[in-house]
């Protein structure tokens, strides 16, 4: 039996096997190939000139008495490296058969053409370096142009000339559509240096802006309109994404209008492609949608998926869990930062030991929200929605209070 390709993802931001772009594989076998997988993803990324990192690769058997065999490496190609993964992949059952004609050095030639290709030039990573040490988060935008910080902290360069606007440079990995940058991104391409290296970056006014990732099904976009509605009613300049995929993330972040970013994450897109920031302020897991995304194989996987966000949340910020779903509880253990939990329950083990500890809630009881912190209690309003809209809204209650609202700026009496 050849070997064949389950599952082959590559992600261009933090995802749920990395905090980096990388390339995740799965594979089915009749025997215990690991060990060969491992050896090809490292010499086919040697002959490709590819950077990779973090290489692991595990095996186990399956109910048929064949071999699952998964791996997983970082790498600031992913695109390219999910073509590697197809390479070797053919590679084994060429080798497998017997076959003496397979032309094992003219795919990595190729892949090796294209990686030079479409390096940015040296000129650019310097500005993308300069930006990282300044802590200035930086993405390349759909158009090809590199921004250093985003929203309206953000600055735009063509990063083939130099100029703010300029001729469109487009990524042919992935449609144009890079994902965030960091310093374990970056690819020197010796023969492109077109960007001028006295390039007057406005360096005082980049930086990141507060970026607020819901994720999660129905409830989601819920929570995601509710603080962005309110925050617009404070006067605050604000974004909203709405059942975000990572390119629709990168837009909203690209847009000189935006201070501060809402985002409802898609599970299918951070299943796919990871999340396109490196870092949020806060962040929610609402509810889990009803089907599982393509890339998802149990519940427990789609709760990790969603809460990759929650592991890039700021230790100063706050996380709202939905202490109802025993999957989303469980991430709790994960969490970089202090925990709001949120139940529609009238009781709620998990509610009541949080707040023995001193945490905070949001839950309802007996028909009315309650907000604890602790054992202090704060009736807010009557829990007058629909069942399925209830987890959306105290979640972005909660994310409005951890921002800092009163219960007086929102308008909601006792």
């Amino acid at each position: 039996m050849p070997t064949t390709i389950i599952q082959l993802l590559g992600f261009d931001g933090p995802n749920l096997h990395s905090p980096q772009p990388g390339v995740f594989l799965k594979l089915r076998s009749d025997k215990n190939r690991a060990r060969r997988v491992k050896d090809a993803l490292k010499d086919g990324a040697q002959g490709a000139g590819m950077v990779m990192g973090y290489l692991a690769v595990d095996s186990a058997t399956d109910d048929d008495g064949g071999y699952i065999i998964t791996a997983s490496f970082t790498t600031p190609t992913p695109a390219i490296g999910v073509e590697l993964g197809r390479y070797i992949v053919v590679g084994l059952n060429a080798q497998e058969a017997g076959d003496q004609d397979w032309d094992a050095e003219g795919p990595l030639w190729d892949l090796q053409k294209r990686r030079r290709a479409e390096a940015l030039p040296l000129a650019a990573l310097q500005l993308i370096a300069e930006a990282a040490a300044r802590a200035i988060p930086s993405l390349i935008r759909a158009d090809g142009q590199v921004q250093l910080g985003y929203g309206a902290r953000g600055w735009a360069f063509d990063p083939r000339s130099g100029a703010r606007e300029g001729r469109r440079y487009v990524d042919r990995v992935s449609a144009g559509e890079i994902g965030v940058v960091s310093p374990a991104s970056i690819e020197v391409s010796a023969a492109s240096t077109s960007v001028p290296a006295a390039v007057e970056v406005p360096w005082e006014r980049l930086g990141p802006i507060p970026i607020i990732a819901v994720a999660g099904g129905a409830a989601r976009d819920i929570a995601a309109h509710l603080i962005a509605a309110t925050l617009q009613a404070h006067g605050q300049a604000t974004g909203l994404a709405e059942a975000a995929d990572f390119a629709a993330t990168r837009d909203l972040l690209a847009t000189p209008a935006t201070a501060i970013a809402i985002i409802g994450l898609d599970a299918a897109g951070i299943a796919q492609r990871g999340v396109a920031f490196e870092r949020c302020a806060f962040s929610a897991v609402s509810d889990l949608p009803e089907a599982l995304p393509v890339a998802v194989s149990s519940r427990e996987e789609l709760a990790r998926v969603l809460g990759v966000p929650m592991l890039l949340t700021d230790q100063a910020g706050r996380v709202a869990l939905n202490a109802d779903v025993p999957e989303i509880a469980a991430l709790a253990e994960y969490a970089p930062c202090p925990i709001i939990y949120i139940s529609t329950a009238e009781q709620n083990q998990l509610v009541g030991f949080h707040r023995a500890q001193g945490g905070q809630a949001l839950f309802v009881r007996d028909g009315t929200v309650i907000a604890a912190n602790g054992a202090s209690e704060q009736p807010i309003l009557a829990a007058t929605l629909p069942p399925h809209e209830l987890p959306g809204a105290l979640a972005g209650l909660a994310l409005l209070w951890a921002l800092g609202l009163t219960w007086e700026q929102l308008k909601v009496k006792s």
